[in-house]
């Protein structure tokens, strides 16, 4: 470990020793110090929330000013387009007694948006951001998603704060007194091709859903990266499963040019997202047809306006408050010039897509 400290010492070291060589040690009359704005990043908030998707920028007195707080709220019109309301209920609940619910998550993350589902607590105390309205807790959650590192992290940031949490005990049901804790597995695992899951996850899955009043699929910003299509875990969904399927997705525009498309795609593959995930929204809505739901059970919402342009900007106004301490937001500026022109050419469309089983 001492290593660690040494390095940037024996730099700085080294670095005066050779302004002093040269004649250059003047602080003053350099305008510099041996610190410059380093000192910054001691300053910075850790651990940060570790939400990641494109977020849902509302315009109005909520409007969302972090990323952690537009991830959010792109899981909550998800969750209200779907049919649950802020209290945890489903909408159309017409049973006095509580419903029984499932979820399987496709690619849920670091572990974020395990925990705010599943009702467990404030996902880190310094998000500011966070409001005591947690959304609908379900009864089993099954989560997968194929890197490792995020696994990894999800893993122990979900465990460690399940055993922490004081909230849990009256947050979740008890029964005679005993406390029940949350049901649930993650798994690492690639979420689009149901027949490479293990059998612990096939097992664990079946398990989940089994005698479910609902059986939910969620892929939140995370379908169109599934190999070679997101088509084989949605029919997998409906027709093993038979589960509803919700979440946040990139569509083609009908109007595309060539030109558009043809750059698009060595985009896409830049991306590692497969060309045959780009579809038009009539082809998707057909694809889950195929699949097994009803037209009539279909819901494909276009709320590109509220995420691409909105998302750019915030890239923007981010990177330019990280280089006052002398950081940026790396590789994501050129995501930032993608999602602009994403959002003047609508060449891409974002969509929150539902098909309910009956």
């Amino acid at each position: 470990m001492c290593g660690v400290f040494l390095v940037p010492i024996i730099k700085s070291i080294s670095r005066l020793a050779i302004r002093a060589a040269s004649g250059r040690f003047d602080h003053k009359e350099s305008g510099s110090s041996i610190y410059g704005l380093d000192h910054g990043r001691l300053h910075l908030l850790l651990p940060p929330p570790m939400w990641m998707n494109m977020g849902y920028w509302k315009r109005g007195t909520d409007n969302p000013t972090t990323m952690a707080d537009a991830c959010r709220k792109l899981l909550d019109e998800v969750l209200c387009t779907a049919g649950f309301s802020s209290k945890g209920d489903s909408i159309d609940d017409s049973l006095t007694r509580k419903r029984t619910r499932s979820l399987i998550d496709l690619g849920f993350g670091c572990g974020d948006q395990v925990i705010y589902l599943m009702g467990v607590g404030a996902v880190k105390p310094n998000d500011r951001f966070w409001h005591s309205g947690i959304g609908p807790a379900f009864d089993s959650y099954i989560g997968i998603t194929l890197d490792r590192n995020q696994f990894q992290y999800a893993e122990c940031h979900v465990n460690r704060m399940i055993a922490k949490d004081q909230s849990l005990k009256s947050s979740h049901q008890q029964i005679n007194g005993s406390y029940i804790e949350p049901d649930i597995r993650l798994f690492c695992a690639d979420a689009g091709n149901p027949q490479a899951w293990t059998q612990e996850l096939k097992e664990s899955v079946a398990h989940a859903v089994a005698n479910k009043h609902e059986k939910w699929a969620l892929a939140l910003d995370t379908a169109y990266h599934f190999s070679p299509s997101r088509w084989a875990v949605i029919n997998h969904s409906c027709r093993v499963l038979d589960a509803s399927f919700m979440g946040f997705d990139l569509c083609l525009s009908p109007g595309a040019s060539l030109g558009q498309m043809i750059l698009l795609r060595c985009l896409t593959t830049l991306l590692g997202a497969p060309w045959a995930n780009f579809v038009t929204p009539q082809v998707y809505e057909a694809k889950l047809i195929e699949a097994g739901y009803s037209k009539e059970a279909i819901l494909i919402r276009d709320i590109s306006e509220l995420v691409f342009a909105p998302l750019a900007m915030y890239l923007e106004q981010q990177n330019q408050r990280m280089q006052m301490i002398g950081m940026s937001i790396g590789s994501f500026n050129v995501a930032k010039l993608m999602f602009r022109w994403w959002a003047k050419s609508g060449i891409v469309k974002g969509v929150i897509i539902v098909a309910r089983k009956s």
